[in-house]
């Protein structure tokens, strides 16, 4: 795809279960999946929904424990958007660092996340917000947080 197509600046990370009944080292469970067991898949696509890379796990990850990242589309000037599975501070900021930008939801259990933003108590349509080395993590009165 690389080959022929260029994205445009806002890119979607997600996983996908392929489903898979078979033998398999790497089969994985995942139980807020529709199938369960199957092979986990990871996909960047653009927005329409066109899949620009995927990469199957397979078990084998990198020194801090990560899948082995795709990385020819950093350091572009591209948006991407990530549910809590991927969403850190750490993250966001190592991003940032490479001209990448990143949005989503952010699990109020990760560490570096600011103390008074997960433990502040807000009143009905309020957001509080917190910024660190250009880096917004944000939270809104129906429990949300989210990072920028």
């Amino acid at each position: 795809m690389k080959d022929i197509y260029y994205p445009s600046k806002n890119l979607s990370l997600d996983e996908s279960m392929l489903l898979w009944r078979g033998r398999l080292l790497f089969k994985q469970y995942i139980k807020n999946k529709k199938h369960k067991f199957g092979i986990k898949i990871y996909i960047l696509t653009e927005p329409e929904g066109l899949v620009l890379t995927m990469a199957l796990y397979t078990g084998q990850v990198d020194e801090m424990g990560r899948v082995t990242p795709n990385r020819e589309y950093l350091g572009n000037g591209h948006a991407i958007f990530m549910d809590n599975f991927y969403n850190s501070y750490t993250l966001a900021k190592q991003l940032l660092d490479l001209k990448t930008y990143c949005t989503g939801t952010l699990r109020s259990d990760r560490k570096d996340n600011p103390k008074d933003i997960m433990k502040a108590k807000l009143k009905k349509g309020e957001t509080k917000a917190a910024y660190r080395d250009g880096v917004m993590v944000a939270r809104q009165t129906r429990g949300h947080l989210s990072i920028n």
